[in-house]
């Protein structure tokens, strides 16, 4: 190699806080199952606690309004909950006897395990949004709901609650990547990279970061060969293309970098460049806490690579493509 590849600059970290588009509903309310009830009554209760819940736990709640239609054409409650994509549902019953109205609820995980269940009573319809809001709060921090009585006193959550839905975490870690950099009339090594690599966002979709380094293949140099590598940052972002654990995605991004490119004379330049790139890849385990994905990329430099001419007294620039597959984990 013609380079001094052991030492490079330390790598610049600046970490990224994109926007993010609004997050799909974490839990689902299923319709709820009345006795001596009309239809209506039995949305407008749904309606109160998905609401109630949404205010105990902080997140997106879809209500029986949004659902209704989606388990009428899955059949079940699981069903529906997998085509929603959430990470909990809620199975609500209501049954009137006389001026009492029961209200009970059943939290269940996206596999449909029962997670916690309780039960309250509405004295009259007109106590119904009150018995929605001690039930949210019940079934949201897995504690027994108060009597109505009891729900006179104001009682505060849990400083730090056991149970309850969480956001989407996000993925930290690292990856690493192999380049081929390919122009006409021009032969390049081969590159490695290794890098931080941060994905943020929803389910459904991800921000991404990075920074790392790489250098160039010892195996892919030649006579022939012109060399290059350094350090770089990634700023991006992707969306998945279905909803299970392992999930096709495809997405972009752009990479500023400082690069050494090194030419068959021997002659070194140092300079920024920076690329754009498209990619397609997979996430073979979305719902597990390490998360391991890989992905193919087609890179084009924006910002060309400055280099001597042959005979040592002109210059020019080239724009490179870039082909690579990269292979990461986060946690």
């Amino acid at each position: 190699m013609k380079l001094g590849w052991t030492v490079f600059p330390a790598l610049a970290l600046a970490l990224l806080s994109p926007a993010t588009a609004r997050a799909a509903a974490t839990v689902a309310v299923m319709p709820v199952s009345g006795v001596n009830l009309t239809e209506g009554q039995c949305d407008a209760i749904g309606v109160l606690f998905a609401n109630a819940f949404a205010s105990e736990t902080n997140v997106v709640v879809a209500s029986p309004l949004d659902t209704k239609p989606v388990l009428a054409e899955a059949g079940t409650a699981l069903a529906a909950a997998t085509k929603l994509g959430v990470f909990e549902y809620v199975e609500l019953t209501a049954v009137q006897l006389g001026s009492k109205t029961t209200l009970s609820g059943v939290r269940f995980s996206k596999e449909g395990q029962e997670v916690f269940r309780a039960e309250t009573t509405a004295v009259g319809l007109d106590d119904m949004s009150n018995a929605a809001a001690r039930l949210a709060h019940a079934l949201a921090w897995a504690q027994a709901a108060p009597r109505p009585q009891e729900a006179l006193v104001e009682s505060p959550p849990p400083s730090e609650p056991a149970a309850g839905p969480k956001p989407y975490p996000a993925a930290l870690g690292v990856k690493s990547g192999v380049y081929f950099p390919v122009a006409k009339g021009r032969s390049f090594a081969s590159l490695m990279s290794l890098q931080f690599d941060a994905r943020i966002g929803p389910r459904s979709s991800f921000a991404e970061v990075g920074a790392g380094a790489a250098i160039p293949s010892t195996t892919a140099s030649g006579a022939n060969t012109i060399e290059m590598g350094g350090v770089y940052a990634e700023f991006g972002g992707g969306a998945y293309l279905s909803n299970g654990s392992i999930a096709p995605y495809l997405g972009g991004g752009v990479s500023p970098r400082i690069w050494i490119v090194s030419s068959p004379e021997g002659r070194e330049t140092t300079g920024a460049t920076c690329t754009v790139h498209g990619m397609a890849g997979v996430n073979f385990t979305r719902d597990n806490r390490a998360r391991i994905y890989g992905e193919l990329r087609v890179s084009q430099y924006v910002i060309g690579l400055s280099h001597e001419t042959d005979d040592g007294v002109g210059s020019g620039t080239y724009y490179p493509t870039e082909f690579s597959l990269h292979i990461g984990i986060g946690w």
